[in-house]
Order: C-alpha cells, then sequence, then structure tokens
C-alpha cells in the first residue's frame, strides 16, 4: 500500500516556498465581503439581502461576494484576503435600522458552548484563520440594528430602506485607493 505522505520526499521544497510567495503577493488583491444571517428570521437575514443587492453590480476590481446565511465561515480558503467586509444583524442598542461599522478589536464577543462542529461563530472562523496562519489582512464589520427577529423572509421596511445605503457604505469600503473611516 502506498503512503500519501511519500510524495513530500519528492517535492521541491524551493518550488513550494515559490508558490507560498506568490500566494502572499496577491494577498492585497483578494476582498471578500460576506453576508451573514438567517433569512428565515425576517432582520436577521439583512446581510444575505445586501450580498444579494451587491451582486447586481458591476466591479471594475476583483471582488468576491458570499451570500453565506447562516455558515460564517464558509469564507476560509487557502487563497489570502486582503480585505474581508461581514454584513450582519447587530443589536447595538438604536433604532431599527441603525448602521454600525467596527472592527473585531472593537468589541468583546460572547463565547458560546458549540455541541457541534457545524455550529462555528464567525469569531471562531476568525480565531482559525488566525492560528492557521490565513486571516485577513483586514477585516470590517458592517451591522445593521434589526427591527424583528422572527419567523418570516421579508425584511421590515425600516432595514429594506437601509439596503443602498449599506451597499453605498460597503462600495466606499471595498473600492481601491478609498479612505475609509
Amino acid at each position: 500500500m502506498r503512503n500519501p505522505c511519500d510524495d513530500a520526499e519528492d517535492e521541491d521544497f524551493g518550488e513550494i516556498s515559490n508558490r507560498i510567495d506568490r500566494m502572499n503577493d496577491t494577498a492585497t488583491d483578494r476582498v471578500v465581503v460576506l453576508g451573514v444571517g438567517n433569512e428565515l428570521l425576517k432582520d436577521d437575514g439583512i446581510g444575505v439581502h445586501v450580498a444579494r443587492e451587491l451582486s447586481k453590480r458591476t466591479f471594475a476590481f476583483p471582488v468576491e461576494i458570499i451570500e453565506a446565511g447562516t455558515v460564517p465561515d464558509c469564507w476560509q480558503g487557502y487563497e489570502p484576503i486582503s480585505k474581508l467586509v461581514v454584513i450582519d444583524a447587530v443589536h447595538g442598542g438604536c433604532e431599527p435600522g441603525a448602521i454600525y461599522k467596527f472592527s473585531p478589536e472593537d468589541v468583546e464577543f460572547e463565547t458560546s458552548l458549540n455541541t457541534s462542529i457545524h455550529q462555528i461563530s464567525l469569531v471562531d472562523s476568525l480565531k482559525l484563520s488566525k492560528i492557521e496562519g490565513c486571516s485577513p489582512e483586514n477585516v470590517v464589520l458592517i451591522g445593521v440594528e434589526p427591527k424583528e427577529i422572527a419567523w418570516g423572509t421579508e425584511l421590515s421596511e425600516e432595514l429594506r430602506g437601509r439596503i443602498a445605503d449599506v451597499v453605498d457604505i460597503i462600495m466606499r469600503e471595498i473600492t481601491p485607493d478609498q479612505e475609509t473611516g
């Protein structure tokens, strides 16, 4: 029986190093926008609705738009990411439709007990990427204050009315050579 680990003996480690260097060189080119939330819980699905709206646009630069839904770790992979923008419903205490912009360092996230490996949170996903050495260079979280988190697939009027504003914020955030603050 062949041992797949024996293949490593035949690898040219100089070539592996060159591939890693090329991967790192392209890191500044990969931008990912991640729409997070559960579309079955009304306003909780705002991130997916925004991602869907954003995907209707034409871009003059490379960007990946992912409707992540309830799978916030689906952005991970082997290619480095220069910027990860995440859109989700956020309870910040303001009026429904309020838009928040922050980084993971700005917030102290609660740790929860997962009963399955399929329950990974965005925070856990970011921590894992750091451990694996493939964390995004820059992470921006854009939250929208929900009005109602209950069964249903329609966004509240307040959040429907803010989709264009959130898309504009994201466009300013991901467009090359834009100053953000």
